[in-house]
């Protein structure tokens, strides 16, 4: 890093970026994503924002910070948009709400393919806390939506939730993935085809198994 002081403060985690922290975020993400983050130099994202050196560092403050801030950029969107879609899914029905999941994360990985690689890549720098966090989030509002499925059938989906919602969650990601790194694929098809699988997955599921690690009723006499 430059030595001396700057009167600039770098970005905020959690601050929504300006119209010109945007442009710098992007540029990031296509430079990260391609390269990851040790391999990535703050030259190379310079030159992709059509900036210099200088300008980056008075914004973010180090690589480190440009880098959990295109994280958190992506996130905080990914997280927007799908929790959005999952609050209209909760109120459909089950293969309409899966639909509803489903294309929204292809949308943000077609709007976004950088954001979704560095999110949700095969690779060490996408296991950051900021990437944690938004899983965690993902997987605790399928898990609702799942809970609220069972109970219109009267049931409780119960331990089972969370365990439901995380292989819905990694089985759209890994189709997403696929798309990405296959230009032959087409989305919309792979959307389809992730839809009516995890809807099949979904309405199979045998009830029985629901309560999963759920503390076992104690017998009157105990």
């Amino acid at each position: 890093m430059p030595g001396g002081h700057t009167n600039v403060r770098p970005i905020r985690p959690g601050r929504r970026p300006q119209h010109a922290d945007e442009k710098l975020l992007r540029a990031a993400s296509r430079v990260f994503a391609q390269e990851g983050f040790a391999a990535a130099s703050v030259t190379r994202i310079a030159e992709a924002a059509g900036v210099t050196k200088p300008t980056l560092y008075a914004r973010f403050g180090s690589k480190a910070n440009l880098f959990d801030a295109t994280i958190r950029y992506h996130a905080d969107a990914i997280r927007e948009q799908f929790l959005a879609a999952y609050d209209r899914a909760a109120v459909m029905h089950v293969t309409d709400g899966v639909r509803e999941a489903v294309d929204a994360l292809f949308a943000f990985a077609a709007e976004r393919p950088d954001g979704m690689t560095l999110l949700f890549g095969e690779h060490p720098d996408a296991h950051s806390a900021i990437v944690k966090e938004t899983t965690e989030a993902l997987i605790q509002r399928i898990a609702q939506v799942v809970e609220l499925y069972a109970a219109q059938g009267g049931r409780s989906a119960g331990g089972a939730a969370p365990l439901i919602a995380a292989m819905t969650a990694g089985g759209a990601v890994s189709a997403i993935r696929r798309c990405l790194a296959d230009p032959s694929l087409d989305p919309a098809a792979v959307s389809a085809l992730t839809t009516s699988f995890l809807t099949a997955a979904a309405q199979g599921v045998d009830p029985g198994l629901f309560g999963l690690g759920d503390e076992p009723e104690r017998s009157a006499s105990s």
